[in-house]
């Protein structure tokens, strides 16, 4: 070749920049990677009541910073106690408590739900006098003798509403007979009814104070209750006082979380009318 050839061909090859690649050189573009879950959080009610359900969901904490609600595999490490779905529903069957887990691309996470025995709602049923005491100026207008005496059986109802974070403070009326007057109280840890409270009625000038407690019951099978509470009756600048002590005959809860209005702070009556209404 000669030397003119060779140097056209230098300088083709130098502006067709080709010249011994396969390809052209070009700018890349670096790839970005996908970021990976470095964290799971659990969101939801700490408490739920038996009967009811809450949704509960999962959020997983990325490596680029972010956060995203995620479905993860769900499980409940009490069954017979809750039960979770895929969509994270948590079902309350029977009082006490579960670990609720979540497990998603290798992240776990977990949260204790509570089951609180349900009590919100309307309860009526019958109660039977145990014991019956009396003194003062309720041995002479015969207490225990007018409501029928050890044995009888009374009528009574409850409306309650449960609330608090961890489902378990209680609060609404007692009734005996169609006399009511405020309650509260707690469902214990191991599931049991624990109330009190006082109201007034007033027979003749003279003010009775009715106080209820010792109230302790327990939820038994068809959606009732089976325990026992307390009486004291008091009349102001009058001597002497009435006990009874009562237990459950049967109950019924007629409906789910009631909405409750305050009782009276008290009641005028005469004495037949106070003793119609606990009869009634």
């Amino acid at each position: 070749m000669t030397p003119i050839k060779i140097a056209i061909g230098v300088i083709v090859c130098a502006a067709l920049s080709a010249c011994g690649d396969d390809s052209p050189a070009t700018p890349g573009t670096p790839t970005s990677s996908t970021p990976t879950v470095s964290g799971l959080a659990i969101s939801g009610n700490d408490a739920i009541r038996t009967g009811f359900f809450a949704s509960y969901t999962a959020t997983a904490t990325l490596s680029n910073g972010t956060t995203q609600t995620v479905t993860p595999a769900w499980t409940s490490s009490s069954p017979a106690v809750a039960t979770v779905d895929s969509t994270g529903r948590v079902d309350g069957l029977t009082h006490g408590s579960t670990n609720l887990a979540a497990s998603y691309q290798g992240a776990n996470a977990s949260k204790t739900v509570n089951i609180r025995q349900n009590y919100g709602g309307n309860w009526s049923g019958t109660y039977a006098i145990q014991a019956c005491d009396q003194s003062g100026i309720f041995a002479t207008i015969r207490w225990c003798q007018e409501l029928g005496g050890v044995g009888a059986t009374l009528p009574f109802s409850l409306a309650l509403t449960q609330s608090g974070n961890n489902r378990d403070e209680i609060s609404g009326t007692i009734s005996h007979g169609s006399l009511a007057g405020n309650t509260s109280g707690n469902v214990t840890g191991d599931g049991r009814l624990v109330i009190g409270g006082s109201y007034n009625v007033t027979n003749s000038g003279v003010t009775i104070t009715v106080v209820v407690g010792g109230w302790d019951t327990r939820a038994a099978a068809g959606d009732s209750m089976t325990g026992a509470w307390a009486i004291n009756l008091s009349a102001v600048g009058a001597p002497g006082n009435a006990y009874q002590q009562n237990r459950i005959v049967a109950v019924s809860h007629t409906s789910q979380q009631a909405s409750v209005s305050p009782a009276p702070d008290h009641y005028g009556l005469t004495l037949s009318e106070l003793f119609d209404r606990i009869r009634h």
